[in-house]
């Protein structure tokens, strides 16, 4: 593959993963100007001639748009928390809609699904293959990540600790195979990284989810989201 075929590859896969994260900031805070930066940084990019630093743009433009993403929905959840606060009292599940965190996770695995179905033959991923695969690994995470809030008022404070590391290192195993699942050349290693970065997720339902959907509710003091 020629070195631009191999950034245009790497554009999509990287433009894969940051359009549902655009879509997630854009619905949380209702501005298109943030979404600009990591845009300009992913069309550098692509328009850089070096390698390494089109590599260090892609890196730079995925994690800038997580941030604003991030930082989006963290808003918004604790504009929606004063809210209902303030009208209904505290509840455990503050932000966390179980039933839209549960759409979240069945969209994403059916979407992986129809990445994986829709991968082609070739020594590179298709285009829609990358699209759904990644757009649905994104939302699935989405949607099983849990907030510390929640964790402590069903399972207790130092179980929460060490669930918030399985979270996130679940996640950075699942992005990085699917990710590298990508860049392989042989199809038969392309699903089999595919079918990998499914189980981190699988990992996190069993060990946060289930727990959870046990779990009691505990009574919740109003300020205790915020503190």
């Amino acid at each position: 593959m020629s070195d631009l075929g191999e950034k245009l590859l790497a554009a999509a896969i990287f433009a894969a993963l940051e359009a549902p994260l655009g879509l997630i900031a854009y619905r949380a805070s209702h501005r298109a100007r943030p979404l600009l930066v990591p845009l300009a940084l992913l069309l550098l990019g692509l328009i850089v001639p070096n390698a390494g630093w089109a590599g260090v743009l892609l890196f730079a433009s995925l994690m800038t748009m997580f941030g604003i993403a991030i930082r989006a929905r963290t808003r918004k959840t604790v504009s929606d928390e004063q809210r209902q606060l303030a009208i209904h009292g505290p509840s455990t599940w503050l932000g966390q809609s179980r039933r839209s965190s549960l759409a979240l996770i069945a969209i994403g695995a059916v979407a992986m699904l129809v990445g994986v179905a829709s991968d082609g033959s070739g020594r590179t991923s298709s285009p829609l293959a990358i699209l759904f695969f990644s757009g649905g690994s994104i939302m699935l995470g989405m949607g099983l990540f849990r907030r510390h809030t929640v964790l402590v008022h069903y399972l207790g404070g130092s179980r929460a600790r060490w669930l918030e590391v399985v979270q996130v290192s679940t996640a950075v195993l699942a992005y990085g195979l699917a990710i590298a699942s990508d860049f392989r050349s042989d199809p038969g290693e392309r699903l089999a990284f595919h079918l990998l970065s499914i189980l981190p997720f699988a990992f996190h339902f069993v060990v946060v989810w289930v727990p959870l959907i046990k779990a009691q509710e505990r009574p919740v003091l109003p300020e205790t989201p915020f503190a």
